[in-house]
């Protein structure tokens, strides 16, 4: 794929966001606990839903981006996934949704619920609800999120991992994909015909 910090579409210019996110402080069920400020979530590292979403290009390829260098968690890193924080009162749909449309410009792809899991590391606590996409669109990236991009092959994105580059949760959530759905599978081909559907536009539109 060539040098992976080159970019490799151009980036859509965006404003920041204005007031403070609030977020559901959860239990391990998933309870709430307190709605607080995402910046007091982070500061205390207070378990919190999170959407986690694999893009998947329908010839068997992964995108991958770098993180912008003014994240809050992780920055600079690379990511196989396209996520972030559920605010009060979001559906983890309408969080997937949202995020893949805001961060990537992908629109009109169904979404593929995945599964669950929990991590926990001195940056983050978070439920995370996993996801994959299948799309082969135009990309327009957030710059404020994302700094760069590109498809990647399954072996090229498992080197990222192994050589400790790629965010630790969401390298966790890809490991754990892989031991549920196999190696060297096409998920466009092998996985997604199996799978529910998510119709992103319903979500967006309802939410």
């Amino acid at each position: 794929m060539g040098d992976p910090l080159k970019p490799t579409f151009s980036p859509l210019r965006s404003a920041g966001d204005s007031g403070e996110e609030m977020v559901d402080w959860i239990d391990g069920e998933g309870t709430r606990l307190a709605t607080l400020p995402r910046g007091e979530i982070r500061r205390r590292n207070l378990l919190h839903r999170v959407t986690a979403t694999f893009v998947f290009h329908p010839g068997g390829r992964l995108f991958v981006h770098q993180r912008s260098s003014v994240k809050d968690v992780y920055p600079g890193m690379f990511d196989v996934c396209v996520g972030g924080t559920v605010i009060s009162g979001e559906s983890f749909p309408e969080n997937a949704c949202r995020e893949i449309s805001e961060e990537l410009g992908v629109r009109g792809a169904p979404l593929h619920p995945l599964f669950r899991h929990t991590f926990q590391d001195q940056f983050s606590h978070s439920l995370i609800q996993v996801y994959a996409v299948v799309y082969s669109g135009p990309m327009r990236l957030q710059p404020d999120e994302v700094a760069t991009g590109a498809w990647m092959e399954e072996t090229e994105a498992l080197a990222l991992a192994a050589a400790g580059k790629t965010c630790p949760d969401s390298t966790r959530g890809w490991r754990r994909y892989l031991e549920t759905h196999g190696e060297g599978r096409n998920f466009a081909r092998d996985v997604a015909p199996g799978l529910e559907t998510i119709d992103c536009d319903r979500w967006m539109k309802e939410g």
